[in-house]
């Protein structure tokens, strides 16, 4: 754990990004068709800063010193062609699904059609140079492209034999296999959710009208810079869901089993947080640009309540990509111990319900039963998600130590 790479890292390589792409964008033009490029150069910056370490022997990632030319070659075509098969089923589903073949998600069909052409061609090099310098036998055990091949043996193996189907389909029931297959599966709930907001937040910051920064229009450049903040966001979650590498060592290492650990995570995200929202007010909701709404009816205090609103999500953010290309729900990569998560163990979940508070608390419209209520529930969501993830972590003796250290939740020294 002392080998963590800082947060600060992690966040000035995310904001370079972000006023890179901005830059490009802006000045050559934006093309649809490369939008997704932002993702990729924060992920090669990542896998460039653990090489380094690597060699200075600043990391745990562990690396087998030799490697024949046969095993190298051997390992890579396997490994490229696994995932090119996934690649390319992803592919066809999202572009045969009807709901992800909507408008809302066509930037989704769009990555990942360049991804797979990219793949193409830098696919198999990627897994050469990958078995050459990142050779690991312990990775080579939770590699997901050698658990399929490993899944798939055994279903051969048994079929050939004769076996029935309970006998086959046991090979679904053992818990690793139950992992990778899981993790697959949470991606491609996610990766869409993901890279469609790297879409909308690059547009939204690009055709920010140019004449409400020159103006100085306070709430404008307030709105303009809460876009590149989630532009940063989900970026940095992008990289996460979309791309598991040994030289990021973001590999997922174990993912929750239980279906309240799912149910809970999934609530809060679209588009099943449409259930919990149809029960439960989402306090937001209530949110104007309208002076007239608030309890104080001020344009400065509209103003204060804004710049607030920013500030508190910069932290929030802040916390999120202080994780790394590890940040996903449900699962552990790396954990990080440094920063606001030196502090508490849950700074995300504390930071996004004062975040909800602060924007809707000052409004009229709040002061109801309904909303409050609203309020309270979201945050209860929040919190169980926070504890099932504990429960999941629990088993990983590392995060017991973490606990050891950290042993506030959510408010230090309170709770």
């Amino acid at each position: 754990m002392n080998k963590n790479i800082s947060p600060h890292i992690y966040v000035l390589c995310t904001l370079f990004v972000v006023a890179a792409t901005v830059f490009f964008f802006k000045h050559y033009g934006f093309k649809e068709q490369y939008f997704y490029i932002p993702i990729f150069l924060l992920g090669i910056i990542y896998a460039i800063i653990n090489f380094v370490r690597q060699q200075r022997g600043l990391s745990e990632f562990s690396v087998d010193k030799k490697t024949s030319l046969a095993t190298l070659v051997k390992k890579a075509v396997a490994r490229y062609i696994v995932w090119l098969a996934f690649i390319y089923l992803a592919y066809t589903f999202f572009r045969l699904e009807p709901f992800y073949s909507s408008p809302t998600y066509r930037p989704n069909s769009v990555f990942f059609e360049y991804f797979l052409d990219i793949y193409l061609v830098v696919g198999l090099p990627y897994f050469i140079l990958t078995s050459k310098f990142k050779a690991s036998r312990t990775e080579d055990y939770y590699d997901p492209a050698i658990r399929i091949i490993h899944i798939l043996k055994q279903i051969l193996l048994r079929t050939l034999r004769g076996d029935n189907t309970h006998s086959i389909f046991k090979v679904f029931r053992k818990k690793y296999n139950r992992k990778v297959l899981l993790t697959f599966l949470m991606r491609t709930y996610f990766i869409p959710i993901m890279v469609v907001q790297v879409y909308n937040n690059t547009l939204f910051s690009l055709n920010f009208p140019e004449n409400s920064l020159n103006n100085y229009q306070l709430l404008s450049v307030l709105f303009w810079i809460s876009a590149l903040l989630w532009l940063a966001d989900t970026l940095n979650a992008s990289l996460s869901y979309c791309i598991e590498s040994r030289w990021m060592e973001n590999r997922t290492r174990s993912i929750d089993l239980t279906f309240a650990g799912w149910a809970v995570c999934l609530m809060c995200y679209a588009p099943l947080n449409e259930i919990p929202t149809y029960f439960f007010f989402f306090a937001p909701f209530v949110v104007t640009n309208n002076e007239s709404q608030l309890i104080i009816e001020n344009i400065d205090f509209l103003y204060a309540i804004k710049i607030t609103e920013i500030l508190l999500l910069a932290v929030h953010i802040y916390i999120d990509i202080s994780l790394g290309p590890s940040v996903a729900n449900i699962t552990l990569k790396k954990l990080q111990t440094k920063g606001f998560y030196g502090l508490i163990r849950h700074p995300g979940t504390t930071l996004k319900l004062l975040f909800w508070l602060i924007q809707s608390v000052f409004y009229k419209r709040f002061w109801n039963l309904k909303v409050i209520f609203g309020y309270l529930m979201w945050g209860t969501i929040y919190v169980l998600r926070a504890l099932t993830e504990e429960r999941h972590l629990n088993q990983h003796k590392e995060y017991r130590e973490y606990k050891k250290k950290v042993k506030y939740r959510f408010i230090p020294k309170i709770l």
